[in-house]
């Protein structure tokens, strides 16, 4: 069911599950291959990006990757995503592959035990068993990274650290932990989104598509550190979070409040939210399917140990299935009633799977083995996923499952049968009342002049700088005919800025327009000040007015970027 793409056995790419993703980053339909590679210690993280059957472009990376999610954070056309990495405390924005803007979270508070103890030792060891005592009450992660450090160092080079590292003050980092993206109000695949992040410090923070700011409303804060997280739904409207953490819980939040579904008997290998059941894989080889709820409808066993999962979304035929990837280099997919259906061999353990539009081809499974190879292969447009016509043979004759009528259906079908004169007239009626409110309405317009004047004018508008100032480039043309009987110039015209005062400071906020003669811009120039601590954008509008004249002759609205805050 499968066709070999391409496979190169010496890409070296060394990922996680959450690493690997596609995308449409030239807005020309054609998707490219999005790899954060961890390094091998002498070679650096890189953002790999694949295009057809080779390698595109690279950027260095600062540290090692934790995930990866390409995201559209504007309404900008043409549409092109930005890539979201996650790495450390920094979550990077890349756009047109070039670095575009850095969030970083907020350093922890740092315990005051553990500073007594870095400012008052007499010994090495015993700064060593103070340190390891403490970290058996608070747990390593509560420990700021210098100790940390010591502690996982054999005796002979502590010395050496602790001389190299005298005066480095202590410093506690929130480190992030998984990444995933959910769609703002709309459900399209170019649709603005929110990035959505877990911590060391045990959170979850929805970020501002604009800002990559927190959103308070939907922070949530757990009893432990999120591992695995998976999203579903719209944030505007309602949302579900799904995730595993690092002690085996399954966790569903929603807007402002967590609620503890189930604890799992093994640590947790993925996560998969669907619209009304979780997808789980542990690390005893099995795959649970839960439900909303908390109640398992499911369990089956895996032949060798799990290394990942993923989601598979076969449109074109509204069908569902998981892919799960392990150790002794299968991947298997499942339907989402636990029946195996398919399964592809490779030499190598599986590390990574990503399943989505790869090029033009909208099915495509990309596969990274833990030796570093890359495999690409396409789903054929004849491949069966069904396990009831493989057992009867492609000829058998089966016959259709037709639901069965319920009484409700029944009831409302008599009831449009009898009434159906009373519900056409009803709708008849219905729809001159509205066509005749909408014609009061353009009559209320007409007679109050709320309509625009209608003028020759073009007005045109451009945004410069990076912020919190910004120069705003107003040009005013005359389109009115250069010659013959109808050419005239225009004056006594003014540009009146109006803008919300909690976001912008415009100067000078009324700019007067000389004579304009055919065929001719003047260009005009306002200094704008951003004056939010969050650095949010907003729309200031541009209003063109002709003096001792109360109507508008032309509205025109420009908006604003974001200026770039650290939180």
């Amino acid at each position: 069911m499968w066709l070999d793409a391409f496979s190169d056995t010496q890409a070296t790419i060394y990922t996680f599950p959450n690493c690997v993703a596609t995308a449409d980053l030239a807005g020309d339909g054609d998707y490219r291959l999005i790899i954060a590679d961890i390094g091998t210690g002498t070679i650096p993280s890189k953002l790999k990006i694949y295009k057809g059957t080779g390698l595109q472009s690279e950027v260095t990376l600062q540290d090692v990757p934790t995930a990866v999610a390409p995201m559209f954070i504007d309404n900008d056309s043409p549409r092109l995503p930005v890539i979201t990495v996650g790495t450390s405390e920094y979550i990077y924005v890349y756009k047109n592959l070039r670095p575009f803007f850095r969030a970083v979270l907020p350093p922890l508070q740092i315990n005051s035990v553990e500073r007594d103890i870095w400012g008052q030792y007499d010994s090495e060891e015993t700064l060593f068993e103070l340190l390891k005592n403490l970290r058996s009450q608070i747990g390593m992660s509560a420990l700021t990274l210098k100790s940390q450090h010591l502690l996982t160092l054999p005796q002979h080079e502590r010395h050496s650290f602790l001389e190299a590292h005298k005066g480095t003050p202590l410093v506690r980092k929130n480190i992030v932990t998984c990444l995933s993206t959910l769609r703002k109000s709309h459900n399209e695949d170019d649709a603005l989104a929110c990035l959505v992040i877990g911590t060391e410090n045990c959170e979850i923070f929805v970020l501002h598509p604009e800002t990559f700011t927190p959103i308070d409303e939907a922070k949530l804060t757990l009893t432990d550190v999120p591992v695995f997280l998976s999203t579903a739904g719209l944030f505007d409207i309602d949302y579900t979070l799904t995730c595993t953490t690092r002690s085996g819980q399954l966790l569903i939040g929603r807007r402002g409040w967590v609620s503890p579904l189930l604890s799992l008997s093994k640590p947790p290998v993925g996560v998969v939210c669907l619209d009304t059941s979780i997808i789980v894989a542990l690390m005893d080889a099995t795959i649970n399917c839960y439900s909303d709820k908390g109640s398992r409808l499911w369990t089956i066993s895996a032949v060798s140990p799990i290394t990942c999962l993923h989601r598979v979304q076969l449109r074109q035929r509204n069908l569902e299935l998981v892919a799960v990837g392990l150790h002794n280099g299968h991947v298997s997919l499942y339907t989402l009633s636990g029946e195996c259906t398919d399964t592809i061999s490779f030499n190598e353990p599986i590390s990574a799977l990503y399943f989505g539009q790869y090029g033009r081809e909208c099915n495509s499974m990309v596969c990274v083995t833990q030796g570093g190879s890359l495999h690409v292969k396409i789903l054929k447009r004849s491949a069966d996923f069904t396990p009831e016509l493989k057992e009867k043979g492609a000829g058998a004759m089966t016959k259709l499952q037709i639901p069965k009528k319920t009484k409700l259906f029944v009831d409302q079908t008599m009831r449009e049968r009898e009434n159906s004169i009373v519900m056409h007239r009803a709708f008849q009626r219905d729809a001159f009342r509205m066509k005749l409110a909408t014609a009061r309405t353009l009559v209320h317009v007409l007679n109050t002049k709320q309509s625009p004047i209608q003028e020759s004018v073009k007005l045109s508008a451009e945004v410069l700088g990076l912020g919190p100032s910004f120069v705003v480039r107003i040009g005013v043309m005359n389109i009115g005919p250069k010659s013959g009987v109808g050419s005239t110039g225009i004056s006594d015209l003014a540009l009146f800025f109006h803008w919300n005062d909690k976001f912008y400071d415009v100067s000078p906020p009324i700019i007067h327009v000389p004579f304009l003669v055919p065929s001719v811009e003047v260009k005009f120039q306002a200094k704008v000040e951003s004056i939010n601590p969050n650095g949010l954008a907003d729309v200031i509008r541009v209003i063109v007015l002709r003096k001792k004249q109360a109507q508008p002759i032309l509205v025109a609205m420009i908006n604003m970027p974001p200026s770039e805050v650290v939180f």
